[in-house]
């Protein structure tokens, strides 16, 4: 909901605040997640880092690059 927040505030508009915004929303993702995957299973920090976050940081780098150029250049064919 926060990215969803900014993107109607126009933070998908231009590739930077893109990137912001999904960087953003992927770090609140990993805050909250990490710690949590810890608690719910007794694994120590380092554990669940390397569990439920290292895994994913490739993935979701792919993701937010794709984002980050879609996003801009459909607003751009819309606008026209």
């Amino acid at each position: 909901t926060v990215v969803g927040a900014l993107a109607r505030r126009g933070a998908d508009r231009t590739v930077l605040r893109t990137a912001g915004a999904m960087l953003l929303g992927e770090a609140i993702i990993y805050a909250v997640g990490v710690p949590y995957l810890a608690l719910a299973t007794g694994m120590s920090a380092s554990a669940a880092i390397a569990a439920g976050l290292t895994p994913f940081l490739i993935g979701d780098a792919l993701k937010a690059a794709l984002a980050m150029g879609a996003l801009p250049s459909a607003w751009k064919l819309l606008d026209r």
